[in-house]
């Protein structure tokens, strides 16, 4: 009967255990600027570098997120973004954390509008290679609904004259191709 006894307990404590990992997990997860940083989650350090004010503090911030989960294209971004607080300007680290994002998942839907947006508005700071993988995206994204209400948005914030020239030869390419589709499917 001792041994039930333990047995019992241990799996009440272990029960327990897991409960409070669960709940600090939680809490974590759903105040990632408020809760202690228990667990390796990305989805925390990417919220604390995005609301870092200095730049060393999103760089470290940043840093974990792309430790934890190297795979996942927006963290490259983030990198790219404190990579640039740093720099401040588009320096060779910001290009390297591009072309990783790129790397990782150049039709990412977590991606799309935040590397569309701060590529084009750094059109003329990028490389040819970063400039075509942009355009690329623009035309696997401009399939889809949000993609084009997207693409009229970025348009619209589109400084640079060669990239907003580009970006509405893309847009004006998808209507035509779009109105070509729908007149053969008459």
């Amino acid at each position: 009967s001792f041994h039930a006894t333990a047995a019992r307990v241990t799996l009440a404590a272990v029960s327990f255990a897991v409960a409070v990992a669960c709940g600090l997990a939680a809490w974590q997860l759903s105040a990632p600027l408020s809760a202690p940083v228990i667990f390796p989650f990305s989805e925390t350090f990417y919220v604390r570098s995005v609301s870092a004010t200095q730049p060393a503090e999103a760089m470290k911030w940043a840093r974990r997120a792309v430790d934890v989960a190297p795979g996942r294209p927006e963290n490259w971004l983030l990198l790219g973004r404190a990579s640039q607080m740093q720099d401040g300007y588009v320096s060779a680290r910001v290009v390297t954390a591009l072309r990783k994002s790129y790397g990782a998942g150049a039709f990412s839907p977590n991606a799309h509008e935040w590397r569309l947006a701060y590529v084009y508005m750094n059109w003329s700071a990028l490389p040819r290679d970063i400039q075509i993988s942009a355009r690329n995206e623009i035309l696997v994204y401009s399939t889809r609904v949000a993609g084009r209400f997207y693409l009229r948005k970025l348009f619209a914030m589109t400084t640079d004259p060669d990239a907003r020239l580009g970006l509405g030869l893309l847009m004006f390419r998808r209507q035509t191709e779009d109105g070509l589709r729908d007149m053969e499917a008459r």
